[in-house]
């Protein structure tokens, strides 16, 4: 019997991946917009450091980009 190795999962790489799964089944199309970081990190029950690291990383990949306000 074999096992795979268990590895443990960030918060923001689980928001990475739903948000990326949301682009990639066009559930989020480009111009669309997030809810604000307070109400989206509400409904993840994340913490809001959680979501930002995740929209550094989608941010630095090109699939999002920020805005102020």
């Amino acid at each position: 019997m074999k096992f795979k190795e268990i590895t443990p999962v960030r918060l923001y790489e689980s928001v990475i991946e739903q948000i990326m799964n949301l682009i990639k089944n066009n559930e989020l199309k480009p111009g669309d917009k997030l809810p604000p970081e307070r109400e989206l990190a509400e409904k993840l029950s994340i913490s809001r450091n959680s979501l930002r690291e995740a929209f550094r990383v989608l941010e630095s990949r090109g699939l999002i980009k920020s805005k102020a306000g």
